[in-house]
């Protein structure tokens, strides 16, 4: 089924192609047809609010297709993207288990498929199956390095152009080179990379421009090209 968002909605997860490793539902057939009766199916418009930070947790939302950007706000209102959430994550496990509020605001970034699980049903299946649970805590972890990784990053540069280069350098990890250097797709405007690093837009975007006339970066459109790591 394709929707109104253009994406292939997968209703089925024993039928589902994009599971793999990494997912949370990455279980036994019977489990998946377990997991698959808890669920509902919803596609998010880019642009939609998942929930927002301190409101009190109702279930998780899985993400399938798309991507979720997780955010905390001071009390003027400037923002700090925390991270990106891709597909395959969970994403209000924390404040589901912790019986808290959200710790951050989740906004769709792009078109997205996601399946909600109410707290009751999520709580009971992680209590029946050692598996479900062990597979939470994997995303639990995944989440703690994460925010672990941005802490050092944030905290131990010294610069605010450190803290930009260790930003794209980290983009760098999961893409392979060649004999051109890297070549990355800028999916992200330059007030969220602001966001990211804890600075303003205007210093994100005076900060590119020196990189690509001390010839560090080239940008093709939205393709960013580092030629040395």
């Amino acid at each position: 089924m394709r929707s109104v968002s253009n994406i292939d909605v997968r209703h089925k997860c024993d039928q589902c192609d994009l599971r793999h490793d990494g997912f949370f539902c990455d279980f036994s057939d019977h489990l998946l047809k377990e997991f698959h009766a808890l669920k509902i199916t919803t596609v998010y418009r880019k642009g939609a609010t998942l929930f927002s930070e301190s409101e009190p947790s109702s279930g998780v939302y899985m993400l399938c297709q798309g991507r979720v950007k997780l955010s905390t706000y001071s009390s003027e209102g400037r923002a700090l993207i925390l991270r990106i959430a891709q597909p395959g994550e969970l994403i209000g496990l924390a404040a589901l288990l912790n019986d808290s509020g959200h710790e951050a605001t989740a906004e769709v970034l792009e078109s997205c498929q996601i399946n909600f699980v109410s707290k009751p049903d999520l709580l009971r299946f992680l209590r029946e199956h050692a598996g479900a649970g062990l597979n939470a805590l994997r995303q639990m972890s995944y989440n703690y390095h994460t925010a672990y990784t941005q802490v050092c990053s944030l905290g131990l540069s010294a610069t605010v152009s450190d803290k930009l280069i260790k930003l794209l350098l980290t983009w760098c990890k999961n893409t392979n080179g060649n004999g051109s250097g890297v070549q990355i797709k800028m999916t992200f405007s330059h007030e969220e990379i602001a966001e990211m690093i804890g600075t303003s837009r205007e210093t994100v975007t005076r900060m590119l421009k020196e990189l690509r006339e001390r010839d560090l970066i080239t940008q093709r459109g939205a393709d960013l090209i580092i030629p040395d790591r």
